[in-house]
């Protein structure tokens, strides 16, 4: 069984005189691990000799709309030019959400995987590993089979994840009969003067919409939690074997963490006071928290492999390791 505190003790003995190379790691991951891009566009165009610039956010809202047609009715020249810029912006739109999201299938999830295989190796060496280690997985014969494990994790987490939307789904079911029935009961209340009805009925059905969406998604948001548990040491894993296979990844990160899934979160819950304090400093200090809470997930998913290997779930050797010399150690 492991302690949080062994692990932090061991975290920081092991990030010593390697923590400005794990800082730069884990600054490397946190910019190019995520793959987010944000797109602003805008569009000007004149009327009237009076120039008009026009937010393309604002343009969807009512006033936007009513303001075009006014200004631009269904023929003339501009017509054509904003009809030429809305579908290119579009085109644009599309073809940014598309690499957005290759992005974060084919080269976001690899190199934070690559980010934990240094954590991983900076603990197993006295020497400090290569920050090249982090694109590591990208070598022929790694890159596609990370590709594919992390995919499907993914996806798996997604599938959990649409249980929180059960209770969304449900409370715009409730809210639609509400407004429904408060529809005929509102025009009966109002004819018959009795604003007090009317309100009750109003702010009640808004309420019971509200606590549906609020209480449903914290319950079915707990599946979702254990999941991500249960899945939580999978690229560690494919960072220490790429070719294991996403099928026995998933199915090894959940025997390691089979009954820690509990202390895993209150080890999560023990870094709260560090990231809060990173925020305070305008959100940059949480960046030189990271490497210290990087360090402490590689001691646990360490510990969590020797203990599957003593177990016998697991071997070293299945996950990339060589047995060195006779006398067993590896």
């Amino acid at each position: 069984m492991w302690r949080r505190d062994e692990l932090k003790e061991l975290a920081k003995h092991h990030l010593k005189d390697k923590y400005w190379i794990a800082f730069v790691v884990s600054l490397i991951v946190s910019i190019l691990g995520t793959g987010s891009n944000i797109f602003s566009w805008r569009y000007t165009f004149h009327q009237n000799n009076t120039n008009q610039s026009y937010n393309f956010h604002d343009f969807f809202s009512t006033q936007g709309w009513q303001s075009f047609f006014n200004a631009n009715p269904f023929r003339g020249y501009e017509y054509g030019i904003f009809t030429g810029a809305f579908i290119f912006i579009a085109i644009l739109a599309i073809c940014a959400a598309a690499l957005g999201l290759a992005y974060r299938i084919f080269v976001g999830p690899v190199i934070s995987a690559g980010g934990m295989r240094w954590f991983s190796r900076s603990r197993e060496s006295v020497a400090v590993p290569s920050v090249g280690q982090v694109f590591s997985l990208f070598r022929n014969g790694c890159y596609l089979k990370t590709v594919g494990s992390l995919l499907w994790m993914n996806l798996f987490l997604f599938l959990w994840g649409l249980l929180a939307a059960i209770p969304v789904i449900a409370g715009l079911v409730w809210g639609g009969i509400q407004m429904a029935y408060s529809g005929l009961f509102s025009r009966y209340a109002l004819n018959s003067g009795n604003w007090e009805a009317f309100f009750d009925q109003n702010v009640w059905s808004l309420v019971g919409a509200s606590l549906i969406v609020v209480f449903g998604s914290l319950l079915c948001g707990i599946p979702v939690i254990i999941k991500s548990y249960s899945y939580r040491m999978t690229p560690w894993i494919i960072a220490d074997n790429p070719k294991i296979g996403y099928k026995r990844a998933l199915k090894l990160s959940m025997a390691l963490t089979q009954n820690q899934k509990g202390e895993m979160f209150i080890l999560d819950l023990s870094f709260l006071g560090w990231f809060l304090l990173g925020l305070l400093c305008c959100g940059v200090g949480i960046l030189f928290v990271i490497p210290y809470y990087q360090a402490v997930q590689a001691e646990l998913y360490a510990r969590l492999r020797q203990d599957a290997a003593d177990r016998g779930i697991c071997t070293m050797e299945e996950l990339g390791y060589t047995r060195m010399g006779s006398t067993g150690g590896l």
